[in-house]
């Protein structure tokens, strides 16, 4: 990979899914070596920017630029949960893949199978902890086995930005610190956004921290000048305005609606009205 730096740009990233905003104009500027963590509520909008980020969804609005030119899929890598693995193969298999995009079609499709150089995905499957399942098929390992798998291949993919979805969802605190770690030795001088649901981890693993609540950015600021109290508190303002001011619209709502009823009682029910 080039030792090229980079710089990510979000320009006003706008997605409406059923008629909600679920990201609502976020601008943000990520440069090499940084390592961002996107975290928020349930439903917040995280995962949707991830893949706004990632070309998987295409925004109502706004742009996605690495360098000043839009991003292309191949610029990016993907470490999303272990259910993108394919099960017939071997985790070994399924890391090789990471590299396919870099070799003509038919040794990317054959690589995998039959490999000839697999040192480097071996010493990915060690880095994170499981390089003695490397001949077991993906379908006979545990979810967070196939994780750390997605991870590796994520890994041996020649892009300058990597996004992951929850990385370490369903493994335990020792096997998650282990991964993040892996993550940041790993990447080199790429850039690094993941959504976090562990706000904790965010924060002792990461550079940089992007609180999302209704789609929008709330809180964007160095990992070593935040708490887990801080963002936790910026999120419990963010959805106690956001509660009052539905409270305050149903309200006049319904102001309006016995303002309707009254009128249109007094139209026709008084005595002596004429048509």
């Amino acid at each position: 990979m080039s030792e090229r730096r980079h710089e990510l740009q979000l320009e006003g990233l706008t997605k409406t899914l059923d008629g909600d905003i679920v990201v609502d104009d976020v601008t943000l500027r990520i440069a090499s070596d940084e390592r961002v963590a996107i975290v928020g509520p349930s439903g917040a909008g995280k995962t949707t920017l991830l893949r706004l980020v990632s070309g998987a969804v295409t925004p109502d609005s706004g742009t996605v630029l690495l360098n000043g030119t839009r991003l292309t899929s191949a610029a990016v890598s993907h470490a999303y949960p272990g259910s993108t693995l394919v099960d017939r193969r071997t985790a070994l298999s399924n890391v090789l893949i990471g590299g396919s995009s870099s070799r003509s079609w038919w040794r990317g499709l054959i690589e995998p199978l039959v490999p000839r150089n697999p040192d480097r995905a071996l010493e990915l499957l060690d880095r994170v902890g499981i390089v003695d399942k490397a001949d077991a098929r993906a379908d006979t390992l545990s979810a967070g086995e196939r994780q750390r798998v997605a991870f590796a291949r994520a890994l041996l993919q020649d892009a300058p930005v990597i996004v992951a979805d929850e990385p370490t969802a369903n493994l335990d605190p020792s096997t998650s610190t282990t991964v993040h770690e892996v993550l940041d030795d790993a990447a080199g001088d790429r850039l690094v956004i993941a959504v976090l649901h562990d706000m904790d981890l965010a924060v002792t693993h990461y550079d940089r921290i992007v609180g999302i609540a209704n789609g929008a950015v709330q809180f964007d600021r160095p990992a070593e000048r935040t708490t887990v109290a801080e963002l936790e508190g910026t999120f419990d303002r963010v959805y106690a305005k956001s509660s009052a001011t539905r409270t305050a619209a149903e309200n006049r709502s319904l102001e309006r609606t016995h303002a309707s009823e009254r009128v249109t009682g007094f139209w026709y029910d008084t005595p002596g009205h004429q048509k």
